[in-house]
């Protein structure tokens, strides 16, 4: 259609924007991004069509007419009304222009549109026309325009101009109409290019590909109905809904005849190390004869959990009570026996001469020593003797008994009456021997951990569904952290039970305990296992164990505290634990109850609200549902960092994001919020990450003049502090929040690791809660600007519990829930695909799916055929197939290092490399530089003889490649960033992407682990014609001095000149994901507001605070 050339109205129509605001900002460089709300006069849609021909022209100058023909050239298009309260939000480096409300027009006829850099006049760009007749204060003048049509040389051929070809053309409109994300394509161009495509293969039709979906090795889905709560629900649901699960018993057969996963599983008794890591160190495991070991053989005779013995040490004799049997790591993996000492009245600690303890009993009264287990071998037993536990039935004789435990509370040895004690698990679970015709079979135990956690299925609609997860704790922790060895069970329906749902998943659980054969990938075997731990966050796991929420006055479910002692030090949590035993009573009680308000009465007086869901099963509801340290650390870290904003006045919370914006972060975090506005909206991994430089913001900037004034006052006249030592104290009081929460999240537990996590949480208590007995801290906040925040507050009592739970179960990472919680965004991603009628189901039917590819892509047989192998085991072999499936969750690798920086002024070139090492596969360089680049950086592209470059370069061949030749070629190229692959036997595969500037820890002989800062990465073309690519290291070295406030190590990194380490290294010396962080350690002399920091100043602070939140 030609449109006329009689001109009526000046038209200049533009593409949607998004615009950067130039001018007029308020410290919107700090974060807080804002723009004038007088964007254009006449900018309201309403108002577009009213203007007059005259007023148009009015607002730009007189044009020729050539300049108004180019303008009647851009009316095709698309328009995107600017409305008149439109802001600005701050999306990292680019502030974006949304709608407040109003609906953005796709066509509208505007006042005056420009395209971005279309030039009229003289030259001169639109906006720049409408500049000159704006006034000042318009926040659009001098904006820029992101999205333009600039000069380019167009293609030959018969979709040139535009396209080079057929292929490219249909490609982008294919790309365009369907959206295609860039992932999608990369990894379908790896699919047409690779050798093995062949088009003649290509189904033209989508339904015939979906049906290849029944051939796969599906898992058994079962479907049971559950009831509705009509009150949760609309009024168009019925009072029933379908509940889809997969059972435990299906996984456990697939991941048992998985070759990778039975590779790194452990079926065995407990073991004792001086590293715990797994859940096999931990006490529940070396305990249970569900999971471990409960009896040895030695001289004849049968030794076993429950047994009371006499045995001898260097020339003395001792009395014990058996635990279990456990493997001793730290003596040669000699099995022992796990045993409590027991104790006469001689040997008892903190015995006064007043009590009686010294004359009852007749000397047949022994005490049971609580929290000092002792390892014995069984060639020093002397006899079996007979002990009466005085909570247990009498029995007919005995040699002595025990009517009182021995234990420590707060440093001090403390006595207990034995009924308040947990029952040990061989006392309440007996293992059911295989039939007869079956004992020849091996004995396989399995630990389940089972999670439970809600979720919102979509995103401005209010349906939750309840994800039950399970995860097998035989697995190794490297691989339990996996997303894809979270295995899913099905989903709790909106609307209905918990308990309802999870019904037939206990049947199957019990099954399991009493034990059945199952085909392995080694043959048959005899199963049994049961119930390991349950992991959910704080309400649910109350709700779980059938306690009542925290809330509530008796609301914890590992001890009886009420609500207003929850902080108090001088409550004895040990001796007021919640027993199982003592709940059962205690539900009895409440059941035969007749009158309804009693059972309620009783209720609120013990905090039980139900029986729990697991009740059926052979478990400790109060030892196997640990509290979540994810949710109770990361909770208590945020309440810290909301008391600590607040306390800032507005210079002070200014000058906090000027320096959180510039401290070095590390380089695989994404980017993160604005802390002081959107704290509210952080997740717990932002709470984590931030309280990790916390420590290190404050000392940069932190000032008494950035501090209310009232709140200096107030700890100037109640607690006699000073400014400064205000100042130094809320320092230090982050430094140990960050240190706990480094030691609670490690992933290794040792002794001293243990202690100092003790001694920390009680520096943290001291100075949350005691501030009015030497501290000075929050004591405050709780008297005058935060009443009640950190007292009784039930994550800061959670402490007292997390060190029982890092011993019953190795880590308080083996029970946290952080990674966890990581599964259901695989599940809200997949809801835009489905059909959404039933989503429970189309969510599991996609699980299902892809984790049948899973398996027989890990190299599962599958049982209905005869053939052992399928090339889709190789696939993850394929250099060119491999990055299509290392970065999808149900293959991907769970070891795996992103950096993430800003390449704004780099080109996205990427360069494929070829390894010259075998375990190094996939190498892709980015980013390539250019001759003037490298120049800036004070070298050239071209070897010189002379320089150490080339002596480094020299020795890197020498030693590393075998190759002392001399160099003949001299010519180097340089790359901003790398990417390879790390193979490694008996492992899954390592991808680390590395930038240059990332810090990096290298195993190094002579000190243990160095660590260097990436400077460069070159690749080199070597005498063999092969290509090689190296790295070269700016090193750090100990200055054997620490920061006087975080109590960090201090470091230097060596100038190039001075250095006294060799340089160039090939890639495969970095074979591990990193796990360093440094911080500028900023002097007066620095300007660490905008990075310029002293170039004499070369310390660097080593960040002991650093670790993976998730």
């Amino acid at each position: 259609m030609n449109r006329s050339k009689r001109i009526t109205r000046v038209y200049a129509s533009i593409p949607k924007l998004r615009v950067r605001a130039t001018n007029k900002q308020r410290d919107d460089e700090y974060g807080i991004s804002s723009i004038s709300n007088n964007v254009l006069a006449y900018s309201r849609p309403e108002n577009a069509n009213l203007l007059s021909e005259e007023s148009t022209v009015s607002h730009i100058p007189l044009l020729n007419d050539e300049q108004i023909q180019q303008i009647q050239l851009l009316n095709d298009v698309e328009v995107a009304s600017v409305n008149y309260n439109n802001e600005v939000l701050n999306d990292g480096d680019n502030e974006i222009l949304v709608n407040n409300g109003n609906d953005i027009l796709d066509n509208s006829e505007p006042i005056f549109n420009a395209m971005d850099e279309e030039f009229v006049g003289n030259g001169e760009p639109l906006l720049d026309i409408v500049e000159d007749s704006e006034p000042e204060e318009d926040p659009l003048i001098n904006a820029e325009i992101l999205e333009e049509s600039s000069n380019f040389k167009g293609f030959d051929g018969e979709y040139g101009p535009y396209f080079p070809n057929f292929t490219s053309a249909m490609l982008f409109i294919w790309i365009t109409k369907h959206m295609i994300s860039t992932s999608a394509y990369e990894d379908l161009a790896k699919i047409l290019i690779h050798p093995k495509y062949q088009k003649e293969d290509v189904t033209t039709n989508i339904r015939q590909i979906r049906k290849w979906r029944n051939r796969l090795p599906l898992a058994k889905v079962c479907q049971h109905d559950v009831p509705l709560h009509m009150q949760w629900i609309p009024s168009t649901y019925e009072s029933t809904r379908k509940a889809f699960t997969i059972s435990p018993l299906t996984h456990l057969e697939r991941i048992l005849n998985n070759p990778i996963l039975m590779s790194n599983m452990y079926f065995g008794p407990g073991v004792v190390t001086n590293e715990r890591r797994e859940f096999w160190h931990g006490e529940f495991w070396q305990d249970s004869p569900m999971f471990g070991e409960n009896e040895i053989r030695s001289n004849n005779k049968v030794y076993k959990a429950g047994d009371y013995l006499v045995y001898y040490k260097q020339l003395s004799t001792y009395m014990c009570r058996v635990r279990g049997v456990v493997v001793d790591e730290t003596d040669g993996n000699m099995l022992k026996l796990k045993v409590d000492q027991l104790v006469s009245h001689e040997n008892l600690p903190n015995c006064r001469s007043t009590d009686n303890r010294h004359i009852r009993g007749n000397g047949k009264e022994l005490w049971l020593v609580e929290g000092k287990a002792k390892f014995i071998n069984p060639q020093n037993i002397e006899r079996h003797i007979t002990v009466w536990l005085r909570d247990m039935p009498e029995p007919e004789e005995y040699d002595y008994y025990i009517q009182e435990i021995v234990y420590l509370f707060n440093g001090k040895w403390k006595y207990r009456n034995i009924i308040m004690r947990h029952h040990l698990p061989y006392e309440y679970i007996t293992i059911t021997q295989p039939p007869p015709s079956q004992r020849h079979l091996p004995i396989m135990k399995i630990f389940l951990d089972i999670y439970v956690d809600d979720f919102g299925t979509f995103r401005n609609v209010y349906h939750s569904l309840g994800g039950v997860y399970l995860q097998i704790g035989n697995m190794l922790q490297s691989h339990r952290k996996s997303l894809k060895n979270h295995f899913l069970i099905g989903f709790v329906p909106f609307g209905a039970n918990f308990e309802d749902f999870i019904k037939p998943i206990l049947q199957d659980i019990k099954r399991l305990e009493s034990g059945l054969v199952m085909k392995t990938i080694n043959g048959d075997v005899w199963i049994i296992g049961g119930l390991g731990c349950v992991t959910a966050d704080l309400p649910q796991g109350n709700d779980i164990a059938g306690i009542k929420r925290h809330g509530a006055n008796h609301g914890c479910r590992t001890c009886n505290v009420s609500h207003d002692q929850l902080t108090s030090l001088n409550y004895n949590y040990i001796e007021n634990a919640r027993f199982n035993q003592q709940t059962e009573e205690r539900l009895i009680e409440i059941k035969n109850q007749y009158a309804k308000t009693r059972k309620e009465q009783l209720s609120t007086e013990y905090g039980i609200s139900n029986p729990g869901s697991f009740n059926v099963l052979k478990w400790d509801r109060h030892i196997q549902t640990p509290q979540d340290a994810y949710h109770s650390m990361a909770g208590k870290a945020r309440t810290l960092l909301e008391a600590t904003f607040n306390v800032f006045n507005a210079i002070g919370e200014k000058e906090f994001l000027k320096h959180w914006k510039y401290i070095e972060k590390p380089t695989n975090w994404s980017r993160m919020p604005n802390p002081i506005q959107h704290r509210q909206s952080f997740m717990f991994s932002d709470v984590l990450r931030i309280t990790m430089l916390m420590p290190f913001i404050l000392r940069r900037f932190l000032k008494s003049h950035h501090i209310k004034t009232e709140a200096l006052n107030n700890w100037h006249e109640k607690l006699g502090i000073r400014q400064n030592s205000a100042v130094l104290k809320l320092c230090s009081c982050w430094a140990i929040e960050a240190k706990l929460l480094k030691l609670a999240f490690s992933v290794t537990i040792t002794n001293n690791i243990q202690q100092e996590f003790q001694r920390l949480l009680k520096e943290e208590h001291e100075i949350l809660i005691q501030a009015r007995q030497n501290y000075f801290f929050l004591h405050i906040f709780n008297k005058i600007l935060f009443p009640n925040i950190f007292t009784n507050l039930p994550n800061l009592h959670i402490n007292v519990h997390l060190l029982q739970h890092m011993c019953n179960f190795a880590t308080l990472v083996n029970t946290a829930v952080g990674i966890k919680e990581m599964v259901h965004r695989i599940f809200k991603a997949m809801v835009p695909h489905i059909n959404c009628k039933v989503v429970e189901l189309d969510l599991t039917r996609r699980y299902n799916t892809v984790q049948a590819l899973r398996h027989l892509i890990d190299g599962w047989i599958d049982p209905r055929f005869s053939i052992e192998t399928n090339a889709l085991n190789n696939l993850t072999k394929d250099p060119i197939l491999y990055s299509i499936l290392s970065d999808w969750y149900a293959t991907e690798s769970p070891f795996t290092f992103t950096s993430i920086q800003n390449n704004d002024n780099e080109s996205d070139d990427i360069t494929f490399g070829v390894s010259n090492f075998k375990n190094i596969i996939d190498i892709s360089l980015k980013d390539q530089w250019s001759a003037k680049k490298v120049e800036c950086k004070g070298i050239l592209k071209k070897l010189d003889d002379n320089h150490p470059f080339y002596r480094d370069l020299y020795r890197a061949y020498a030693d590393y490649l075998n190759s002392s030749a001399a160099i003949l070629n001299k010519n180097m190229e340089f790359y901003s960033s790398i990417s390879y692959t790390v193979i490694k036997d008996n492992q899954e595969p390592v991808r680390l992407k590395l930038h240059i500037g990332d810090i990096v820890d290298l195993n190094e002989e002579s000190e243990g682990v160095a660590y260097a800062k990436i400077e460069f990465i070159i690749q080199h073309k070597a005498n063999n014609g092969q290509y090689y690519t190296f790295f070269l290291f700016n090193w750090f070295q100990a200055t054997n001095y620490v920061d006087s406030i975080s109590r960090c190590p201090l470091y230097n990194i060596q100038k190039p000149e001075e250095s006294q380490w060799f340089r160039i290294f090939p890639i495969n010396f970095i074979d591990h994901v990193p796990q360093v962080h440094f911080i500028y350690d900023c002097k007066s002399t620095c300007n660490s507001c905008n990075t310029k920091h002293d170039e004499a100043n070369r310390s660097y602070i080593l960040n002991s605070f650093y670790y993976t939140a998730v």
